[in-house]
């Protein structure tokens, strides 16, 4: 069941929300969503010249996990794979062997007072061959993955009494769990602004991973918020 709940912010003002869905996967779904997280979302995040950049975007927190059985990120991390590969055929059936993917997002560097921009690094480990593409695990084949990870943390530029400045801070965080058959999804969002407090509407990757869960799934998760919204408004 989906459940949002809203609050004031009383030390920045504005508001603030928490959103967070699960669901069942079906079979086959677990496959298309890192299918499409990997290569539909990653564009729309590094859309520039330079594809290992985010801009204003960061991997979620080393804390924050919504379902047991991945490994914790050691830093900022963007997403995280893993299952078994085949490595290799004895007589009828292959010879399988664990393998993780995992993209972390360092920090770069500050862009003037308003932007920030972080890195990409990925590194990977156990039977994947080294011919295949990250981007591609998904749809690649031999391959059973076990669970996924992705994690996105949005800068705004705010005023703080800090600085005496602008500053660029984390104001919207979507994380994305999955192990085995469950998917456990959740959205935190500040605004000030009216008509500011749909983080899918101001951040279009967050849309993009709702469309690719639409796909996989059949369930659409920024439906579902945005009638809790209403509801709850």
């Amino acid at each position: 069941m989906p459940k949002l709940k809203l609050s004031k912010n009383w030390i920045l003002g504005g508001r603030e929300l928490e959103f967070e869905t699960s669901l069942i996967l079906p079979q086959g779904a677990l496959s298309d969503i890192i299918d499409g997280c990997l290569r539909f979302v990653e564009p729309v995040l590094t859309p520039g010249p330079q594809p290992k950049e985010l801009l204003d975007i960061k991997g979620r927190d080393p804390h924050e996990t919504l379902l047991p059985g991945i490994a914790a990120p050691r830093t900022d991390e963007l997403f995280r794979v893993g299952g078994v590969a085949a490595i290799d055929k004895t007589g009828t059936d292959f010879e399988w062997e664990p393998f993780e993917v995992v993209c972390y997002s360092p920090f770069n560097r500050f862009e003037g007072t308003h932007h920030i921009i972080h890195s990409l690094e990925t590194e990977r480990a156990g039977g994947l061959p080294s011919w295949l593409p990250t981007r591609l695990i998904g749809m690649a084949a031999p391959i059973k993955p076990r669970f996924f990870r992705y994690g996105l943390e949005h800068f705004t530029s705010v005023l703080t009494f800090a600085s005496l400045g602008y500053a660029p801070q984390v104001t919207t965080t979507l994380l994305l769990d999955c192990v085995a058959d469950k998917l456990a999804f959740k959205i935190t969002h500040e605004w000030k602004k009216a008509g500011d407090a749909n983080p899918f509407e101001k951040v279009p990757a967050y849309r993009s991973v709702a469309n690719v869960i639409k796909a996989a799934t059949g369930s659409d998760i920024e439906a579902e918020f945005k009638r809790e919204l209403v509801a709850n408004g």
